[in-house]
């Protein structure tokens, strides 16, 4: 059970598809806690509350729902429409190897965090928070751009409150950023101090770096990877194809798309830096899974 939080236009969803590419759609599935708001788009208008105040989300059968997943029970939550502000019908989400949730409050509270055996945060560089948002909300949500505005300003003081606090919980936090005069997108992927330290030596370049620090807590160091955007395309393959040989399995062929992102325009290209912390985080996941499998048997 993997958990991927973060405010709203972090990036949770297109991590969670970098995953679906490296584990394939079979082994698993992912699902968007949106679809537990307890109130509609206009509901929450009239009652005045924003979608990130935990009084519009329905805990109980979050909680319920994705207990049930972990057990292997399939389930079947109604579906969140972000297009028109609501809820369609139910559709099934089935119990596989691994579940990626993402979401606003997947770690809200002590029953969630709980659940998850990975669990991952997302706090992008503010700005680019603000322009991943106003680009999706106008190209898929059919918002303007002074209504996008309006909605984070709005947002913004329940964020704060509700949302941001969560980042403590989590095993790994991701952070994206452009360096002054970059175009390409660089990340910073922290691992707090529940997990043992890797030995990542061997994915360790030119672009790459990789250093630890005392434990705020927890039982290990805090391991901090920095990935540098610039890497060009024969250094980041080369270390892709390292990290795909512990996280690829049954000889299968790296797939297309790892670290794929769509422009402005909504034109696909690749961010080498999302790309290895997709893997790098996978590699993570696939020994978790190997562990409780040992447990299990």
């Amino acid at each position: 059970m993997i958990a991927v939080g973060g405010e709203s236009g972090t990036g949770k969803l297109t991590l969670c598809r970098g995953f679906e590419r490296i584990f394939g759609s079979e082994r698993i599935e992912i699902v968007s806690l949106d679809d537990y708001h307890s109130l509609d788009r206009e509901q929450r208008r009239a009652v005045g509350i924003t979608a990130a105040d935990p009084r519009a989300n329905n805990f109980a059968a979050m909680e319920e729902d994705l207990w049930a997943l972990r057990e292997g029970r399939a389930i079947a939550p109604p579906t969140y429409d972000h297009a028109t502000g609501t809820f369609g019908a139910p559709h099934v989400a089935k119990p596989k190897d691994i579940v990626a949730v993402y979401g606003l409050f997947p770690l809200y509270t002590r029953s969630l965090r709980s659940l998850f055996d990975v669990t991952v945060w997302l706090e992008p560089d503010p700005a680019l928070t603000t322009v991943w948002k106003m680009q999706r909300d106008t190209q898929q949500r059919g918002y303007t751009e002074a209504e996008v505005r309006a909605h984070v300003e709005r947002h913004a003081p329940d964020v704060d409150k509700y949302v941001t606090p969560q980042a403590k919980y989590a095993d790994l936090t991701v952070t994206f950023y452009r360096p002054p005069g970059a175009s390409a997108l660089s990340a910073r992927i922290r691992k707090g101090g529940r997990f043992r330290p890797l030995d990542y030596a061997e994915f360790e370049s030119a672009w790459t770096s990789i250093r630890q620090t005392r434990s705020a807590g927890g039982n290990f160091p805090e391991t901090i990877i920095e990935l540098d955007g610039t890497i060009d395309r024969a250094a980041a393959e080369a270390v892709e194809d390292r990290l795909w040989a512990h996280v690829g399995g049954r000889g299968r062929a790296r797939p297309a798309g790892i670290g794929e992102i769509e422009d402005a325009s909504g034109a696909a290209s690749v961010s080498y830096a999302l790309a290895l912390a997709q893997m790098l985080i996978a590699r993570r996941v696939v020994l978790i899974e190997q562990e409780l499998l040992e447990t299990a048997s």
